[in-house]
């Protein structure tokens, strides 16, 4: 019998299904990005949206000991799923594993109570069905784009293929946006992840500004 954090709606590659998470669910006031490997829960994190951005071998032991550090996620406001490497010259089995891993994690998360976002990434058009698999139509995705300016061309159709099979009403971009970008966004750089912006305070009263701009 399958224990039930482990029952998972899965696609048709077998890869679970992440809930989606809708923007009214979200409040991104004030809300700071956190490099994962920073992630304590010692500090205050409850206005934190971790992210997921770092070498493959430094986010595997989130899937390999996924109890281990269930408290942590759960310490932080939303948490991005990791951003496990993918390459064209991959095999399908490899390339698989590694979406699996992503969306198999924020489906666990989300069964801890955790608001866990998908994080998005794709190579070339024969992956597409597979990198942009398991995520349900009108998610908040986050997505990164640091390196794209070395081929803004590919970057652009895989951008401009995940709004069309997604359709997120809301993106999170870590890193610098680029003008061919549209949508509705949530724009951290990556700088912000290691000096945090200091949150809009007038006498000691503190004011929601929302970071949401939209691009047409």
């Amino acid at each position: 019998m399958v224990h039930p954090l482990y029952q998972h709606k899965l696609n048709r590659f077998g890869i679970p299904i992440m809930n989606k998470v809708t923007e009214d669910r979200l409040n991104f006031a004030n809300v700071q990005p956190l490099n994962v490997q920073n992630l304590s829960i010692k500090n205050n994190n409850t206005r934190k949206l971790v992210l997921g951005f770092s070498e493959d071998d430094k986010i595997e032991r989130f899937y390999n000991s996924p109890f281990k550090y269930i408290p942590r996620f759960q310490s932080a406001y939303a948490v991005a799923t990791p951003d496990y490497s993918l390459h064209p010259q991959m095999d399908v089995v490899s390339y698989l594993h590694q979406i699996y891993k992503n969306r198999r994690l924020g489906c666990f998360w989300q069964k801890h109570g955790i608001t866990a976002l998908p994080c998005v990434g794709w190579t070339t058009e024969e992956w597409d069905d597979l990198s942009f698999a398991s995520i349900e139509i009108g998610s908040v995705v986050v997505i990164s784009t640091l390196g794209s300016k070395r081929d803004v061309d590919s970057f652009m159709r895989g951008y401009n293929e995940m709004i069309r099979r997604i359709k997120p009403p809301l993106i999170i971009v870590y890193g610098d946006m680029l003008p061919e970008m549209i949508g509705r966004f949530v724009n951290f750089r990556y700088e912000d992840s290691f000096q945090p912006k200091i949150p809009c305070c007038v006498q000691g009263v503190l004011f929601e500004v929302s970071p949401i701009f939209e691009r047409t």
